[in-house]
């Protein structure tokens, strides 16, 4: 947590005091983040050792303290939040064909890494049933095993990318949902 965000939260958690005595307060702790950022440690120390902005105006408030949430101005109402789910609904009609489009495909690249390493199989059942054996065939059969392992590392660094995408997508999703753009 960094000092805007801190002193925010502190500000709006403090709302029942006197402006003077709020103001106080949130000017000494705006002193220890001066201090201490002149000391050369960063916000989130400060704030950490200042401890819990809503513990902070908790005993700042003492039997004044009353139990709020803060409806933050990025954070949607309820109409806000049906809008958003609309919205969201429909990008994921484009998005998740899309995305079972990415993995279909890279599906068929392991599918065709396997029937590549493969090759050296098919030729002995070529040896076996026809009974002639090509030289030709046993160095491209080898070669092939060779392309085959390449890809299947290919395939292996697709499936990684899409399982960073697709849970990319659906923690936006849940972001969006939840009022934070961000």
């Amino acid at each position: 947590m960094n000092k805007k965000q801190f002193l925010s939260i502190l500000e709006a958690r403090l709302s029942p005091l006197p402006l003077s005595e709020r103001n106080e307060l949130l000017s000494e702790v705006a002193t220890h983040f001066e201090i201490g950022l002149q000391d050369g440690r960063s916000e989130e120390d400060i704030a950490r050792e200042l401890g819990d902005p809503f513990e902070m105006a908790r005993e700042a408030l003492g039997d004044r303290y009353m139990d709020m949430t803060i409806q933050t101005p990025n954070s949607p109402g309820t109409v806000g939040r049906l809008f958003i789910g609309i919205g969201l609904l429909f990008c994921a009609l484009v998005a998740v064909p899309f995305l079972v489009t990415l993995c279909t495909g890279g599906l068929a690249l392991a599918i065709g890494a396997a029937a590549i390493m493969l090759s050296p199989v098919l030729l002995l059942l070529d040896y076996l049933y026809n009974g002639t054996f090509y030289p030709a065939k046993l160095f491209l059969s080898i070669s092939l095993v060779g392309v085959g392992i390449l890809l299947a590392y290919i395939v292996r660094w697709v499936y990684i990318g899409l399982v960073i995408i697709i849970r990319g997508y659906f923690r936006w999703n849940v972001r969006m949902m939840k009022g934070r753009s961000v």
